[in-house]
């Protein structure tokens, strides 16, 4: 009886209630009908939304809650050792915001102004050597050369290092008194061909962005699966057109792994932004370091755990979200110039 009231669900029920009038009446039968089939679209994808919960769950728990409780202390002034808990959230305004644009960002000698500028130097300059370092390494693991798989798994394997171990490795390896390499450039050039690595400051930044070589292996992977999906038969016209390894290069390899560019681009300078796991370690083993490396994630993290200023270490995190949400847009905006498959 159900289905054929569901044929007849559109039509106007009325009754009269005086001489030529007609009042409507709602139907109920379709909304309990409407009621029913979400309860079935529920449980035919019911097995999805189970699979998908604990992911959505830690987003929620773990990510979306926290921003919110950070955006909401870093508005106000917070007193830890308030026993109160109303007591410790105080002074509701922007005044975090204004500290780190005025008295804090031109402090010495760990100011918001330097950290950034720190951040900023490190970033540029690590990119463009993890980016043109990663792809000159994968055009010359793309090669056909026999046991250049071997090649491939040699040159990833770095990557399996846990930073801080790394980090904490080419400390020993750079020591400037007694590491391997001054070890063996004394050996073979005299006593005075050691180099200052960490020790100086203004080789810290050097050092550090070279010693990033060993990470080229991961972009490299990637650098791979996108050429090995560029057509042979591009390659195949520019051989009988008599192009050299060069122009293939330039004209067909670099067009056609833009998307992959486009991603490394974006992702680099979000985690060179957020560098901080491979920082803290160098600081705390080398002196001479200690202001060179003293990055943004460094200074919210003292600022947090050393000062105990939690609202303002909150209001330099979200700092950092707004300028990385603004590059990212940019980036964006900006590339025009990626090349995807579907595009004529």
């Amino acid at each position: 009886m159900l289905d054929n009231y569901q044929q007849t669900e559109n039509v106007e029920f009325s009754t009269p209630t005086g001489a030529g009038d007609f009042v409507a009446l709602p139907p109920s039968l379709p909304d309990k009908n409407k009621s029913a089939k979400r309860w079935r679209k529920f449980k035919k994808h019911a097995t999805g939304y189970i699979w998908c919960a604990p992911v959505i769950l830690g987003m929620i728990i773990f990510t979306l809650i926290p921003m919110v409780l950070s955006l909401w202390y870093s508005m106000h002034d917070y007193d830890y050792t308030a026993f109160d808990r109303a007591d410790q959230l105080t002074n509701f305004g922007f005044q975090n915001y204004i500290k780190i644009f005025t008295e804090d960002f031109m402090a010495i000698p760990y100011g918001t102004g330097k950290s950034l500028l720190l951040t900023f130097r490190y970033a540029v300059f690590s990119l463009a050597f993890s980016m043109i370092g990663s792809y000159s390494l994968a055009l010359f693991m793309n090669q056909k050369v026999k046991g250049m798989g071997a090649y491939r798994v040699i040159y990833y394997l770095p990557c399996l290092i846990p930073s801080v171990a790394g980090t904490l490795l080419w400390a020993d390896i750079t020591n400037a008194d007694y590491g391997y390499l001054n070890t063996i450039l004394r050996a073979l050039f005299g006593e005075d061909a050691g180099l200052a690595f960490y020790s100086k400051p203004e080789s810290v930044l050097p050092t550090l962005i070279l010693t990033g070589v060993t990470s080229l292996g991961g972009s490299m992977v990637m650098w791979l699966a996108q050429m090995k999906n560029v057509p042979e038969e591009l390659y195949e016209v520019a051989d009988l057109d008599g192009a050299n390894y060069l122009y293939k290069t330039f004209k067909i390899t670099i067009p056609m792994t833009t998307p992959m560019i486009f991603y490394q681009l974006l992702m680099g300078i979000i985690g060179a932004l957020q560098i901080y796991s491979g920082i803290y370690p160098l600081r705390m083993k080398y002196s001479a370091a200690h202001e060179e490396l003293y990055f943004y994630c460094v200074k919210i993290y003292d600022t947090f755990h050393q000062s105990h200023e939690y609202a303002y270490a909150c209001a330099l995190s979200w700092v950092l979200f707004v300028i990385i949400g603004l590059l990212t847009l940019v980036v964006f905006r900006t590339s025009k110039w990626v090349f995807y498959g579907e595009e004529q």
